[in-house]
């Protein structure tokens, strides 16, 4: 009897620490309830649960006019006829409700960054009703707390304030701040394929880090983290084809102009995700054409046709849950690679790109010229052939 009872207890002790341990671990034990004749009964039943982390884009780069204006059918092939896509109000107000930032670049060589200010709102005016319009100083607003920033190949890169007035950061702050942001200011140099423009213009703004949770604020935390740039890896970048004009004028070609290749392979080396807009329908009545270049559009990580509309209220093909990290378009964060999919350093990318164009700035500015010789053995006649072939036979 003595014997029973000491099994007894010890089995009710082992039961009794297993259930501790379940809630210790985190498990939630469902027992049976007595009296209840449809449930079986059973030991117990565990159930993991776990939020998982969705990180929103932490900035939107729209590279090159083509991916955030197009030509109206009424216009010609200049600046004058540019207007919006559709949905790309709807996308930046979107920025403007979360922190997110939104850059638009241009690589064309005389452009400045307020001539694409200008440019932006020129098209807003031929896009936008008075009530929409009416929202457009919110989002290129003020130096601390504009949504949409402009950088051109011939900004000037500095660092931006570390908190969002100089009146409440101290200098020990900002001298810290200036430390920790190196630009490689490379203007014309830095162009795509390169990823120092598009590199430096993330570094040039400041945004509010979210903290952990999921989208829409939902089990999200305070923000903890202090003002810093985006990261390349939370950075999205729309790329459009290149625009060729019906008229014959140059809209899209010239020598110091990057094509739309060379725009996807600066973002993948920098480490940022690439979305394609490609260009289905064909109007008649546009000035201009575009060109899919369908070798650009394997290195991207998403094709669309359009970013949707304006609506904030139906399902868009294009928002910020639906660019997050995971989304509707990828899963995991990207790494800085090459067009086969290999890791880079970016660094050495952007030496090579800066060597390689000073090297040929410097050739052309004192007129030397560069022996080829696939051309020079085009020019060998038959007879100096011969007599050379003699000489050899000679030897």
């Amino acid at each position: 009897m003595v014997a029973g009872r000491v099994i007894c207890f010890l089995a009710h002790l082992l039961t009794i620490s297993i259930v501790c341990l379940s809630y210790a671990l985190g498990f939630q034990t469902i027992a049976a309830q007595p009296g209840n004749a449809n449930r079986k009964a059973s030991a117990s039943t565990t159930k993991l649960q776990m939020v998982r982390n969705i990180d929103l884009p932490e900035a939107i780069v729209f590279y090159g006019v083509e991916s955030m204006m197009e030509h109206s059918s009424s216009g010609d092939d200049d600046a004058s006829s540019l207007m919006l896509r559709p949905g790309v109000v709807r996308l930046i107000n979107e920025c403007l409700d979360v922190g997110t930032a939104a850059i638009l670049l241009s690589e064309e060589p005389d452009a400045s960054e307020i001539s694409a200010r200008q440019l932006f709102l020129s098209a807003c005016d031929l896009s936008l009703d008075a009530t929409a319009s009416s929202n457009i100083q919110k989002i290129i607003g003020g130096h601390d707390n504009q949504v949409l920033h402009f950088r051109t190949l011939n900004s000037h890169f500095v660092c931006p304030p570390a908190s969002e007035s100089e009146e409440e950061s101290s200098d020990d702050q900002t001298d810290e701040e200036d430390e920790s942001i190196e630009f490689y200011n490379l203007q014309s140099n830095g162009r795509s394929p390169s990823p120092a423009f598009l590199l430096d213009s993330l570094r040039s703004v400041i945004i509010d880090p979210r903290g952990f949770g999921g989208s829409s604020g939902f089990g999200r935390g305070q923000w903890v983290e202090p003002r810093r740039s985006p990261m390349t890896a939370r950075t999205v970048v729309f790329i459009a084809g290149d625009w060729v004009s019906k008229n014959g004028n140059d809209v899209a070609e010239g020598e110091e102009r990057s094509t739309v290749k060379d725009r996807c392979a600066a973002s993948r080396a920098a480490g940022c995700r690439v979305i394609y807009l490609e260009n289905l329908t064909s109007d008649e009545n546009l000035p201009v054409s575009v060109e899919d270049d369908t070798d650009a559009m394997s290195l991207c990580d998403a094709v669309i046709d359009s970013f949707g509309n304006d609506n904030a209220r139906e399902i868009q093909p294009v928002s910020l849950d639906a660019i997050s990290t995971p989304g509707d378009y990828w899963l995991n964060p990207p790494n800085p690679r090459d067009d086969v999919g290999n890791g880079v350093a970016v660094d050495e990318i952007v030496e090579y790109f800066r060597t390689e164009r000073e090297m040929e700035d410097a050739l052309s500015d004192s007129g030397c010229v560069v022996f080829d010789n696939d051309v020079a053995d085009e020019e060998i006649s038959e007879d100096e052939m011969a007599a050379i072939l003699a000489d050899l036979d000679a030897l």
